[in-house]
């Protein structure tokens, strides 16, 4: 039976959910490996200003898996100055024709009149913590761009959202991994860790740019992402591995589901909860294993992830 999600997800309260979004008629309208690029940067650049945390994710042919962990108590320490620069990257005011305004065109006296606004500030404080308002605005981006390219007019999306709550830390690993091994199971590609456009791929870059780093403990390591290049270790990666660190490192997507506050950062060490080396051999195991109707299995002689990418 279809709940509505007003009953399953509390406005403005933490949490982690498993969202997917298929596009109309299932058809593979994101099978061009160009097209799930720019789905999976829209993502990035949304989820960068909004108090929503990315676990992982994947961007199949007709479909989109995200595993989000919901932060409103992030969004309650910005103070109504950031509130609104936010929401303005986001969503740019227009003028009178209707076209974008620029960021920095905005006005001071308009931008200040919004702070001032008590009533605005807290709903688009609320907007930004919001699951929904995250596959609002990135999924009408990506529906407009894409008719544009095929020159149709109509649905691109064969509904709203479905989203699932994954309510302990079990959920949440057990839905990572069916997530991260979407590619493979879709006989995309012949092992896990080969699927493109997935969490797993960016987590794996990103494990490969911290282990150039000689002296440095990943786990004690506090990241900052969505001031990129102002905190944490930033300064360490490149402009291209930089645009890449939207995807939460396993040590930091537990820890009372990830409701607790951090006072060091957006990121932060949670000794009980597994670490990515564990994650991975969790994977591998897990694609060895039969599942009904999904014909791709890692078949038994392959070598264990982790010696497989030389970790």
């Amino acid at each position: 039976m279809v709940i509505a999600r007003r009953l399953l997800v509390r406005e403005g309260a933490p949490g982690c959910y498993h969202v997917m979004s298929r596009c109309v008629r299932r058809l593979h309208c994101l099978a061009d490996e160009e097209r799930r690029a720019w789905v999976e940067s829209c993502f990035r650049k949304h989820t960068r200003y909004m108090a929503i945390d990315v676990l992982t994710f994947a961007v199949m042919k007709n479909h989109v898996h995200l595993v989000l962990r919901i932060r409103p108590d992030i969004a309650e320490q910005w103070s109504a100055e950031e509130v609104v620069d936010r929401w303005l990257s986001l969503v740019p005011p227009r003028d009178g024709y209707g076209q974008l305004v620029p960021l920095s065109a905005v006005g001071d006296v308009w931008k200040q009149r919004c702070v001032d606004d008590f009533q605005w500030v807290a709903e688009r404080r609320l907007r930004l913590s919001s699951m929904s308002w995250l596959m609002r605005l990135t999924k009408q981006k990506i529906a407009r761009r894409m008719n544009v390219a095929d020159e149709v007019t109509g649905c691109f999306w064969d509904e709203r959202f479905l989203s699932i709550a994954l309510p302990d830390e079990r959920s949440v690993l057990a839905c990572m991994m069916y997530v991260d091994l979407n590619p493979f199971r879709a006989g995309e590609c012949e092992l896990p860790e080969n699927g493109q456009f997935t969490g797993l791929q960016v987590r794996l870059r990103n494990k490969r740019c911290y282990s150039r780093l000689t002296g440095l403990d990943v786990s004690k390591v506090v990241v900052d992402e969505r001031t990129y290049g102002s905190s944490g270790v930033d300064f360490l990666f490149d402009a291209d591995d930089r645009k890449r660190q939207w995807v939460i490192p396993i040590y930091g997507c537990g820890g009372n589901f990830g409701y607790s506050v951090s006072t060091n950062g957006w990121l932060y060490e949670l000794p009980h909860i597994c670490k990515e080396e564990t994650y991975l051999n969790l994977l591998d195991e897990v694609a060895r294993e039969s599942r009904g109707e999904k014909k791709a299995i890692l078949k038994k002689t392959v070598m264990n992830i982790l010696d497989r990418l030389d970790l």
